[in-house]
């Protein structure tokens, strides 16, 4: 008796090796992808946890300054001439400008945070009280230059 051969319906090995090759292949891929976006993340945190240290440190700074200038503001108080004295007095730090104001005087100075950002401060210091008021207290980068331009890709590598 001859039987018809019949055909195996099956699939192959081939196709099996094949599949498991593309699932490896994509895996692979998958993780360098994730080391690599966890090693932006952690360039990233750097970064920012630099640039925190800068502010505090500049923030640190203007307060210092500004304890100077209350100080002075104290001094200037108990004289005749309130504001010739803060004035003159205020002149001596580093940075620091002062202009006579309605009730007693303004000093603003600004603290560099890095090269491209700094703290702008105005403060006004009464004459008759203690007090003293922040007008501006402000981080500030700096302006742009028409002649450096963007950095914007142009499209070639």
């Amino acid at each position: 008796m001859n039987r018809p051969k019949q055909k195996n319906a099956g699939i192959g090995v081939g196709y099996i090796t094949v599949m498991i090759i593309f699932a490896v292949l994509c895996l692979t891929i998958f993780a360098v992808l994730s080391f690599h976006a966890a090693g932006s993340n952690d360039a990233l945190n750097a970064r920012a946890g630099n640039y925190l240290n800068e502010y505090y440190e500049a923030d640190m700074s203007a307060k210092e300054i500004l304890f100077k200038l209350d100080g002075i503001a104290k001094t200037s108080r108990d004289s005749l001439f309130f504001t010739e004295s803060f004035e003159e007095a205020a002149g001596e730090i580093d940075g620091v400008s002062v202009k006579a104001a309605n009730g007693g005087c303004t000093a603003e100075f600004v603290v560099s945070i890095n090269e491209r950002q700094n703290i702008f401060v105005s403060i006004t210091f009464f004459e008759h009280t203690r007090e003293y008021r922040i007008n501006s207290w402000q981080n500030v980068t700096d302006a742009f230059d028409e002649n450096t331009g963007l950095n914007v890709w142009d499209g070639t590598f």
